[in-house]
């Protein structure tokens, strides 16, 4: 299939586009920057229609195949001129990526990262690889560059935020973290990311649910970051909606404010919630029960409240394979020795991230 496209095309790699090397090749000094970008250009267009077919099965497998190659091909012929062309290196990795070439991908990631190290996708996609390995702490550095190098990119952020969710454990056991410093630093990167496109719901709503996986965190300010849930974004479905109201009362009992959440809880309808709105009524029973005039009062059933609310957390590009790894590591052994040159990543305890190379000469 298309994982096998890479290596069969190797055997092929000097005949296909012979003419587009020559063109390049003879082009005079003056035009070639043009011309260079209007070929990728078209390498690029041509690669977004293969995926709009490919995903649309307008093509079967061996028709696939050879565009496929042809695009690889195109793309070699390309750099063969222009080596030194880091988008072009990117956008070949990318492809590999989606392809099946993982390996291959991060050949050309390491070329692009190595003419420009400066560069925050680079050192995504070689963290992306590298969480494939089964290689999470040594991605973590990684992903700390890439908001040191494009602060502004809330996409960054929100990815950081994801991972350390997954593998904070890992990094506790590495002595990276502690599981405090861990989920601090996460829900801050959560706030970074909904800082930065307040009006992307994605962002917005994993700030909110943040505040539940960091049990320090401030309960004030979980209730409004609910509240600006449900009022920025009110055509969301019913569901969701009260979603959002089971998430404002668990917080309103945390904060002793048991009328308020009574009330809120009373208005939840949703069927897929019943369960968890049912939990939550009894943990609010529960409370008043312990609360009562009567000194012997006693709580008979203890609250099993449990909203799940990773059911809801919203769609990351990286985060489904992610959740796939953390299953797979939990059995496995997830390191390997750090090769020279490794970047290492401590949290020191004035909360900041230090970086460090490791084994130079």
């Amino acid at each position: 299939m298309l994982v096998q496209i890479y290596l069969s095309l190797l055997s092929r790699r000097k005949t296909l586009l012979f003419g587009l090397i020559f063109l390049v090749k003879f082009t005079v000094a003056k035009d070639e920057i043009t011309f260079s970008e209007k070929i990728l250009n078209q390498v690029v267009d041509r690669q977004e229609r293969f995926f709009s077919n490919y995903s649309s099965e307008q093509l079967d497998e061996k028709e696939m195949t050879r565009h496929a190659q042809e695009i690889v091909a195109e793309y070699e012929s390309y750099l063969s001129q222009n080596p030194n062309d880091e988008n072009a290196l990117i956008l070949f990795g990318k492809f590999l990526r989606k392809v099946g070439q993982e390996e291959h991908a991060a050949e050309y990631f390491l070329e692009a990262d190595k003419i420009n190290p400066k560069l925050a996708v680079v050192k995504q996609q070689l963290a992306n690889f590298l969480i494939e390995k089964n290689r999470p702490v040594d991605a973590f550095p990684l992903l700390i560059l890439t908001i040191q190098l494009n602060p502004q990119e809330a996409v960054y952020h929100f990815q950081l935020g994801n991972f350390l969710f997954l593998f904070e454990e890992k990094l506790v056991k590495e002595k990276i973290f502690t599981n405090l410093s861990a989920q601090s630093f996460m829900h801050r990167c959560f706030f970074e990311a909904k800082k930065l496109q307040p009006t992307n719901f994605d962002f917005q709503l994993r700030y909110a649910q943040s505040f539940f996986d960091f049990p320090d965190s401030n309960k004030t300010r979980a209730l409004l970051a609910w509240k600006q849930i449900e009022d920025n974004f009110p055509d969301r479905t019913t569901t969701e909606m009260d979603y959002f109201k089971l998430c404002q009362a668990k917080v309103l009992l945390e904060l002793n404010r048991k009328g308020d959440a009574s009330e809120l809880i009373k208005t939840v309808s949703s069927i897929s919630l019943k369960e968890a709105r049912d939990s939550l009524m009894l943990e609010f029973e529960n409370r008043e029960k312990a609360n009562s005039d009567s000194p012997k009062a006693k709580v008979k059933k203890k609250s099993s409240f449990n909203l799940n609310h990773k059911n809801f957390i919203p769609s990351d590009p990286h985060l489904e394979r992610l959740r796939k790894l953390t299953g797979r590591l939990i059995e496995e052994k997830m390191l390997s020795e750090l090769k020279s040159d490794a970047i290492k990543a401590r949290y020191d305890r004035s909360g900041e991230i230090k970086l460090e190379l490791t084994n130079l000469p």
